[in-house]
């Protein structure tokens, strides 16, 4: 009716009042103007510094993909990589799993035969061996104990030094050569050897692409190829790629602080500080897929491409040509686990 105030009943009312107290109560109606302003730029700024970051990470993950180009690294990585070894033997001669370790000294011969090679010891004797990457003389000492005669390269004359005096009691041919990888040929010419053994280098090569062709071009036939390999399997690139900005800054740090920082991840162990130099200090790090190195060595023409070992690291051995006389006669069954560099730790 005209005029006629509708009655509202207890159940609307209370559910209009519930309504009004409800948007007076949302947390954006309690929030001044000014207040929500200055949230705005808060939220913004750290939109803004999570924007700067994922364009920083980027930087960091096409850095990294130039520092670790298989065909060409970038030119002051691959000097840094080789400044950072040449000091290492200099300053860092001592460490486990090297010459100056009792233990390792006298089974090198027995791990390059029966862990590493997997090859009768007999074998070695006479045989022409290559060293490419010598370091101080590790392997090269355990190839002079075996019988064979060692031909040791390796880009910093410092290694080649200290691998001629590991060498100097040995009654075997040897010679020694200052080189990078990639430039073999230019020094050895069309030299070529029974096995060809490089261990722990072809990964921190400028280009891994060219030092491994020539690798394989000094590999007689019937000769065998011996590669180590940091494994893509050990550290997810995710992981490699927060390593690698570690590694940036470590190779801004003073030589003390170098020093306190390897040492301090040692544990206080200054045996270890050499090899942890090795995981820290050289820019170019490579990890590969066993498949991708497989894929490589079979399409230079290689045979019995086999993994040696079964760990996340690749340890690889390949023959050129017929692999028949080694399968009957000098190849030795794979070893198992655990392995000689899990003596110490």
């Amino acid at each position: 009716m005209r005029g006629h105030r509708h009655r509202v009943g207890p159940e609307i009312f209370q559910v209009r009042q519930t309504t009004r107290l409800a948007t007076m109560w949302k947390p954006g109606n309690l929030i001044t103007p000014r207040a929500r302003r200055g949230w705005g730029r808060i939220k913004r700024w750290f939109e803004g510094r999570t924007r700067r970051q994922e364009e920083v990470d980027a930087l960091y993950r096409v850095l990294y993909q130039l520092v670790h180009d298989w065909d060409e690294a970038l030119v002051l990585p691959g000097l840094q990589t080789q400044q950072a070894f040449a000091k290492q033997w200099t300053d860092l001669p001592s460490g486990y799993y090297l010459l100056s370790d009792p233990w390792f000294r006298s089974n090198v011969a027995r791990i390059l035969s029966e862990e590493e090679i997997q090859i009768k010891r007999e074998w070695f004797r006479g045989k022409e061996i290559l060293d490419a990457g010598c370091g101080n003389g590790r392997w090269a000492f355990g190839f002079a104990e075996l019988g064979a005669n060692v031909t040791a390269v390796d880009v910093n004359e410092e290694a080649t030094e200290a691998t001629r005096n590991a060498l100097a009691s040995f009654p075997v041919r040897k010679a020694f050569y200052v080189t990078p990888l990639e430039s073999l040929s230019q020094h050895l010419g069309g030299q070529q050897y029974d096995l060809v053994f490089c261990w722990g280098v072809l990964h921190h090569c400028r280009s891994a692409t060219r030092a491994l062709a020539e690798l394989i071009r000094h590999v007689k036939h019937g000769g065998l190829l011996y590669l180590y390999l940091y494994g893509r399997e050990t550290m997810s690139l995710e992981e490699d790629l927060e390593l690698f900005k570690l590694r940036l800054r470590f190779n801004l740090m003073s030589p003390e602080a170098k020093h306190r920082f390897l040492y301090e991840r040692a544990g206080g162990d200054e045996q270890l500080v050499h090899n942890l130099h090795d995981l820290y200090a050289p820019l170019i790090n490579r990890r590969v897929e066993w498949a991708e190195i497989r894929r490589r060595l079979e399409s230079a023409g290689l045979t019995q491409v086999t993994r040696t070992k079964q760990d996340t690291e690749v340890f690889v051995r390949a023959v050129n040509g017929s692999a028949t006389e080694y399968e009957e006669k000098w190849f030795l069954p794979p070893r198992q686990p655990p392995y000689w560099f899990h003596h110490h730790w």
